[in-house]
């Protein structure tokens, strides 16, 4: 795995950081791919209940993709096809997770960043964030799969205004747009999100599962939705030893201590 890519683990916590710094934690293929199989192992940890991605340097969470890569990484046909090929299948590993997914944004989130934060269950930033996606500029084209996550989030107008119109927002206008659900002072942010990560790390997993399974499944087209699982993700809930513990503790007024069965 790059080293542009770190991670880390605190007790029921995954930690994936973009770390390049001096590019504003520009993404590269190496990135990408670093990104994917990280997520991929904290998928496969039963320990780990939420993933939290942020970036290095305190200026920038993502700030699009390194151009000075482009030739060496997408300038032929299939190199092209490769790249885009392996940014989503990371980011499906994000989207499809059983794990509970934060971005947590302090800085410039442009191009790749506002993919990787759109495929994040959660979303909050710093006040002094922007977002960006200045694909005119470039010339890039979009999957619709990554189109319809956009819109779905933030609406088809506002998605225009990004793509098209190439306008940028700021932490305000990101939320207002729903791009993301809370803007926190700048030197209260760090605070704030350990304290939002903590609070889902000792939450129940198994309805975190019933909830991200069955929202997905809504986001889906209607021929692709399994509402079978859902119903049975559902029932798993109530037939937990979770769901027993949530009472007895909510009764005798002590945190539950929940382990996923």
């Amino acid at each position: 795995m790059t080293d542009q890519i770190l991670t880390r683990k605190d007790g029921a916590i995954g930690r994936i950081i973009f770390n390049n710094p001096g590019k504003m934690n520009a993404m590269s293929l190496a990135m990408w791919e670093g990104m994917g199989q990280a997520m991929k192992a904290f998928e496969a940890d039963d320990e780990v209940r939420v993933v939290v991605f942020s970036g290095e340097g305190g200026k920038a969470f993502v700030a699009g993709a390194d151009v000075s890569k482009y030739a060496e990484e997408r300038g032929a046909a299939d190199a092209q096809e490769h790249y885009a090929r392996t940014g989503e299948d990371a980011l499906q590993a994000i989207y499809r997770s059983k794990k509970v997914t934060v971005a947590a944004i302090d800085g410039y989130c442009i191009g790749g960043g506002v993919s990787v934060a759109l495929v994040c269950d959660l979303r909050y930033c710093s006040a002094k964030s922007s977002f960006g996606q200045p694909a005119m500029n470039i010339g890039i084209g979009y999957r619709y799969s990554s189109l319809r996550r956009m819109v779905d989030i933030v609406g088809y107008g506002a998605a225009k205004d990004m793509l098209l119109g190439g306008l940028r927002f700021d932490a305000q206008e990101a939320y207002a747009k729903g791009l993301v659900g809370r803007v926190v002072p700048d030197k209260e942010f760090d605070g704030w999100i350990e304290k939002i990560v903590g609070n889902i790390a000792i939450g129940a997993p198994l309805t975190a599962e019933d909830i991200k399974y069955t929202l997905w499944t809504y986001a889906q087209d209607e021929s692709k939705r399994d509402l079978a699982r859902c119903e049975e993700l559902f029932q798993i809930c109530y037939a937990s030893e979770d769901y027993k513990e949530g009472i007895s503790a909510f009764a005798e007024k002590r945190k539950p201590v929940f382990t996923g069965r």
